[in-house]
């Protein structure tokens, strides 16, 4: 099966495109256009007219969790397509969700930025799933993540507001898309904040293949340990990975020490980027 991708948004963009802290993925496979994340705020649909992609005929949308850089782009998408589209997402993405970074004394809110009633109103209709989501027989979402790695953890300075107070937020809602080919799934991450390692074993065993053909999103290693990384190397050794489109919170020093490693596998999916898999 042939996969074309085109990267809507992402912190970096290739010349004539604009680079925004974010993500979002147009994915044409098995006869349907799906919405990989919406980005931040306008960039996606900026983008997207530069590369001549019609987002009104997106099939669905599918949410990888509810943080701002990944929802922003939400609502002004659907106004633009103007007709009811389906938005697939774990039923956790609209809580209300906040970081405390070092140094601040105050929480930042970070969450999906509209309500569900104000989405609908634009023309979503959502699938709200904590279990797998078939879009095709071939291409399914994973549904919530379970953690199974020791050394992957959901950051402790993320937090979900409950009445008054913060409690750890333990992203739930992480969730990936799955499309299986004959070469193994290619699998696409918004954030994995519950752990690249984590997502690729139960893609795998949702697949039903042991090994994993690409990685194409953000993977979450921007303030991981040297131990950490190392690990998520070897894994993706293990489960003969092709290629690694990887961008936005992988950071930079993890993703160096990716394309050192694998330097046949690893590219670095800017905005403005199109290309096929397999």
């Amino acid at each position: 099966m042939e996969i074309k991708v085109s990267t809507l948004s992402e912190n970096t963009a290739l010349h004539g495109y604009i680079g925004e802290y974010g993500l979002s993925l147009f994915i044409e496979a098995d006869n349907k256009r799906i919405l990989f994340d919406t980005g931040l705020s306008f960039s996606a649909y900026h983008n997207a007219q530069i590369m001549g992609i019609d987002l009104t005929k997106v099939d669905c949308i599918v949410l990888s969790h509810g943080h701002l850089d990944h929802t922003g782009g939400l609502s002004e998408i659907l106004r633009r397509i103007g007709k009811e589209t389906e938005v697939i997402a774990h039923p956790d993405v609209f809580e209300a969700r906040y970081t405390l970074r070092d140094g601040q004394t105050q929480e930042k809110f970070i969450g999906l930025p509209c309500s569900r009633e104000e989405l609908e109103n634009r023309g979503a209709r959502f699938t709200l799933s904590k279990e797998p989501v078939y879009i095709t027989p071939h291409i399914m979402t994973t549904g919530e993540i379970p953690m199974l790695t020791e050394y992957e953890k959901v950051e402790s300075n993320l937090h979900i507001k409950d009445g008054e107070n913060f409690i750890p937020d333990k992203i739930a809602d992480d969730l990936s898309l799955i499309i299986n080919t004959e070469a193994g799934p290619v699998v696409f991450t918004g954030c994995g904040h519950r752990g690249v390692v984590n997502i690729l074993h139960y893609a795998r065993k949702l697949a039903g293949n042991e090994k994993v053909y690409a990685v194409i999103g953000g993977i979450h290693l921007y303030r991981a340990s040297e131990e950490r990384i190392q690990k998520t190397i070897a894994e993706f050794r293990l489960m003969g990975v092709k290629k690694l489109g990887l961008s936005h919170c992988t950071g930079f020093h993890a993703s160096a020490k990716i394309a050192e490693a694998l330097p046949e596998e690893f590219f670095l999916n800017n905005a403005g980027n199109r290309f096929i898999s397999p």
